[in-house]
C-alpha cells in the first residue's frame, strides 16, 4: 500500500507535458488487462497480457501519432516489432544466425516489401503475389541500411538480416519515416550488438516555406522539399532527398528540424528497450595482440607510401593490394593462423595516413583538399542519339544520352496507391569494366537503382513542367574512380541540352568526403571535395550534392561513423557549392548554358484536347479508327487520355496539324453536311446504331481516307477507305 502511495504521488507530482495516457488500441482484441503505465518524457509505454499469457509492450508517441508494439506476433524472432501510425501498420524483424562467417565484413542484409493487399490490391502478375523488389522497395531498402550499418558493431560476423513489410496502408501516410524507424528498432531491440537507438524523420515545406514533420503523400507531392534524415539523439547519420532549388542555409534549417523529433524518437526506443527488459547476448571479439598489430604495420607501411605518391588508380590499387597481402604474409609466417588479423590493422594505417596528409593540405592524387579533378567534356558524342556527351571528371567517366519521345514512351509502375507514370527519368549502367575487372552483367543491382534515382532527382527539377516530351536519359559508366552518379548528372544534363530540352538551370553533381582519426572527434575532420574511390573506402562520410549556382536539387549523406553535427554538415555544404560551380563554369565553357534547338531527328509532338463523349470515335471498335489515323497521317504514335487529352507526335509538323482538324472534326456534334447549314438537317435523337447492323447511308463528304456517311437523319459516321467497297 505504501509502495503505491508513493507511485501515486510521484504521477501528481510529474508536469502534464510528461504524462500521456496510452489511447486505447483496436487492432489486437484479445487484450485483458493492463499492467502498468509507466510516464517517460513525451511518450508512454504500456504492457499488457493476451489471453495465452504473453506479454504485449506498447510504446505510444504522442508526437507523431505512431505507437511501436512488441510481443503480440513473430515472437520466435529475435525481435518482431509492430509499428501503427493512423490505419497503417508496418510489421519488422531482426535476426542473427548463431554461426560466424568467414567474411572480413558485416554481413548485414536488409529487405523491405510493399505488400498490395496491405491497400485493398493484388498484384497484377500472373502468379497474383509479389516478386522481385520493386524500384521504390529498392530505395527503401538503402534507406533503411544506411544509419543501422554503422552502429552496429563491424567486428560482427554472424549473418544479420532486417525484413521490414507494410500490412496496412491508408494511402497517405508517410512510409519512409515509419519503414526506417522500425526497422532501426528492431535491430537495436535485438541480439545485433547495435551501440545506440537511431530513428528517421521525413521534412516537407509548405506553400509559405514552413517545414513539415512527416508529410502526408498529398502534402510531399506539392512540397518544395523531399527531405529524409536518420539519426541518434546526437548525431545525423543519413540524410536524403531533393528540392527545388533550395539554398544551403534553409538545408541545414531542415535537418534541424528533423533532428528534433529523431531525437524524441531515440529517447523513447531506448526506454522502450530498457522497460521491455530483454537480456542481450554477451559478445567477445579476440583483440589484435600488440606485436601481431606492429609486424603487420611495419610490414604493409613502404606500400602505403607507394600507394599515396601514385597519382593513377591502377597503380593506387596494386600498391594497396601488395600492402594488404604483404602484411598478411608476414603475420601468418611469424604469428601462424593469425594472418587474418592483418587487414584490419592495415586498414587503420591506410585511414591513419590518408588523415595525416589530409592535415597537410594535401591528397592521394596530389590535390588540396577542396580541389576538383580536371574535367573533360565532349558533347554531342553519338551523331544518330537525340541528345548525348561524354563527361570525364579525372578517372571517371559517364557517357550520357538523352531521348525525346511522346506520351507513350512514360514509365509506368504500380503503387500501393495505383499506378505511377514518369515523364523524365534516368537509367544508370554501371558495368564491371568500368573498373577494370569481370562479372555478372544482366539485371540491375540495388546499387545502380539508388545512384540512377538520385542523379534523376537531380536533374528532375530543372525540366519545365510544360514541356510536352517525355525524356528518357541513360548514363553507362565507362569509367569509375569515384562519385560516378554526379557524373551521371553532369552528363545527363548535356546530353538533355544537346537534345534541345529547354532546361531552367545548369546543373552539376559533386561527392564530398571526410577523412578523420578513428578515435578523433568528427569535428577534426578534413572535409574533402569530389571524393576519389579510395578516399571514399577510406573517410568516414560520403556526401553527394547536386544543384544549380542558386540552390540544391538533390543530396545523399552517408557515414562510416557514428554521425555528423549539423554544424560539420555546414561546414561541408558550403564546400560543395563551391566545388558545384566550379563544375558548372566549365560545363558552361563547353556550351552548356547554350540552348538548343530540338534536332531534326526528335519526332515533333501536337496535344490538343477533345469531349470525353468522343474518346470512343477516335479509338474506334478494336482500336481501328486510331490506327487508320496513324497510318493515314504517318504518325510516330497516337496517344488518348482518359479525359480527352489527345497527343500526336511525328516528324511532319503539317500532318500533325492536319490531324487535329481531323479529329475535331470527326468527333464535332453533326446536324449535316455538304456544306449547307447544319441546321437545315434535324439533331439525330433516336437510338444509338447497333454493331454488326447493315444500313444504307447518304455521302456527305469524301476525303482520301474515307467518306462521311449519313446513316440515320441527322447521324453521320466516317466509313474509312480501307473499309469502303466499291
Amino acid at each position: 500500500m505504501l509502495s503505491l502511495l508513493i507511485l501515486t504521488l510521484n504521477l501528481l507530482l510529474l508536469p502534464a507535458s510528461s504524462f500521456h495516457l496510452a489511447p486505447p488500441s483496436s487492432s489486437f482484441s484479445s487484450r485483458r488487462r493492463v499492467q502498468a503505465i509507466v510516464p517517460l518524457r513525451s511518450h508512454t509505454i504500456t504492457t499488457e497480457t493476451d489471453a495465452l499469457g504473453n506479454e504485449v509492450h506498447t510504446l505510444n508517441i504522442p508526437s507523431i501519432s505512431t505507437s511501436i508494439q512488441t510481443g503480440a506476433i513473430g515472437r520466435q524472432a529475435s525481435s518482431a516489432l509492430l509499428l501503427t501510425t493512423n490505419t497503417t501498420t508496418l510489421y519488422a524483424t531482426a535476426c542473427l544466425s548463431r554461426a560466424c562467417t568467414d567474411r572480413d565484413f558485416l554481413p548485414l542484409s536488409v529487405e523491405y516489401q510493399e505488400r498490395f493487399s496491405s491497400a485493398g490490391l493484388t498484384s497484377g502478375g500472373y502468379g497474383k503475389r509479389e516478386g522481385r523488389p520493386t524500384e521504390r522497395e529498392t530505395l527503401m531498402c538503402r534507406l533503411m541500411d544506411r544509419p543501422v550499418r554503422p552502429l552496429v558493431d563491424q567486428r560482427v560476423r554472424n549473418e544479420c538480416q532486417l525484413l521490414s513489410w507494410v500490412l496496412s496502408y491508408d494511402g497517405e501516410t508517410n512510409l519512409q519515416s515509419g519503414a526506417v524507424t522500425l526497422a532501426a528498432a528492431a535491430a537495436y531491440m535485438s541480439d545485433i550488438p547495435m551501440s545506440e537507438p537511431c530513428a528517421c524523420a521525413s521534412v516537407g515545406m509548405d506553400e509559405g516555406g514552413g517545414f513539415v514533420l512527416n508529410p502526408t503523400r498529398g502534402q510531399a507531392e506539392g512540397s518544395a522539399l523531399d527531405l529524409t534524415i536518420a539519426g541518434t539523439e546526437t548525431k545525423v547519420l543519413m540524410v536524403e532527398g531533393h528540392a527545388d532549388f533550395i539554398t544551403e542555409e534553409k538545408m541545414c534549417e531542415a535537418i534541424s528540424f528533423g533532428m528534433e523529433s529523431v531525437r524524441e524518437v531515440c529517447k523513447a526506443v531506448r526506454d522502450f528497450k530498457e522497460k521491455v527488459g530483454r537480456v542481450e547476448k554477451e559478445w567477445s571479439f579476440t583483440e589484435v595482440p600488440e606485436s601481431v598489430a606492429s609486424l603487420a604495420s611495419s610490414s604493409a607501411s613502404p606500400h602505403i607510401d607507394l600507394a599515396y605518391s601514385s597519382p593513377d588508380k591502377s597503380t593506387q590499387v596494386e600498391h594497396i593490394e601488395v600492402a594488404y597481402e604483404t602484411a598478411k604474409a608476414a603475420v601468418e609466417s611469424s604469428f601462424p593462423g593469425m594472418g587474418g588479423h592483418a587487414y584490419s590493422v592495415v586498414k587503420s594505417d591506410f585511414e591513419r595516413r590518408m588523415y595525416e596528409l589530409a592535415l597537410q593540405g594535401k591528397r592521394v592524387d596530389g590535390r588540396s583538399p577542396s580541389d576538383v579533378r580536371p574535367i573533360d567534356i565532349k558533347a554531342p558524342f553519338l551523331p544518330n542519339a537525340h541528345g548525348s556527351a561524354v563527361f570525364t571528371r579525372g578517372e571517371t567517366q559517364a557517357v550520357a544520352t538523352a531521348t525525346l519521345g511522346d506520351k507513350g514512351m512514360e514509365l509506368k509502375y504500380d503503387t500501393l496507391w495505383g499506378q505511377g507514370k514518369k515523364r523524365f527519368y534516368l537509367q544508370y549502367s554501371f558495368p564491371p569494366s568500368s573498373v577494370g575487372e569481370t562479372g555478372r552483367v544482366g539485371g540491375v543491382g540495388r546499387r545502380e537503382v539508388g545512384h540512377g534515382n538520385l542523379a534523376e532527382r537531380a536533374l528532375s527539377r530543372a525540366i519545365p513542367s510544360d514541356f510536352p516530351y517525355t525524356v528518357r536519359v541513360e548514363s553507362l559508366i565507362t569509367e569509375s574512380h569515384g562519385s560516378s552518379s554526379m557524373a551521371s548528372v553532369c552528363g545527363g544534363y548535356l546530353a538533355m541540352r544537346e537534345a534541345g530540352v529547354p532546361l531552367k538551370e545548369v546543373v552539376a553533381g559533386v561527392a564530398m568526403g571526410a577523412v578523420k582519426d578513428r578515435e578523433a572527434p568528427v569535428e577534426e575532420s578534413v572535409v574533402l571535395s569530389d571524393l576519389m574511390g579510395v578516399e571514399d573506402a577510406l573517410g568516414v562520410m560520403d556526401f553527394k550534392v547536386a544543384g544549380s549556382r542558386t540552390g540544391i536539387t538533390t543530396f545523399q549523406l552517408d557515414t562510416k561513423t557514428d554521425g555528423l553535427t549539423v554544424a560539420f554538415m555546414e561546414k561541408a555544404l558550403r564546400q560543395a557549392k563551391e566545388a558545384r560551380i566550379h563544375i558548372i563554369e566549365k560545363m558552361e565553357e563547353a556550351g552548356a548554358a547554350t540552348a538548343k534547338e530540338l534536332p531534326d531527328k526528335v519526332p515533333k509532338v501536337r496535344g490538343f484536347t477533345i469531349d470525353e463523349g468522343g474518346i470512343g470515335k477516335v479509338i474506334g471498335p478494336g482500336g481501328k479508327q486510331i490506327r487508320s489515323i496513324i497510318e493515314d497521317f504517318e504518325l510516330s504514335n497516337m496517344d488518348v487520355g482518359e479525359g480527352g487529352e489527345i497527343q500526336v507526335s511525328g516528324f511532319n509538323s503539317t500532318r500533325l496539324a492536319e490531324v487535329q482538324a481531323f479529329v475535331e472534326k470527326l468527333v464535332a456534334p453533326r446536324e449535316g453536311g455538304g456544306g449547307r447549314e447544319r441546321s437545315s438537317k434535324p439533331r439525330y435523337e433516336g437510338p444509338e446504331p447497333e454493331e454488326g447492323k447493315t444500313y444504307t447511308g447518304k455521302v456527305t463528304g469524301v476525303h482520301k481516307w474515307g467518306v462521311f456517311l449519313e446513316i440515320l437523319p441527322g447521324l453521320e459516321g466516317l466509313c474509312h477507305v480501307s473499309e469502303l467497297h466499291v
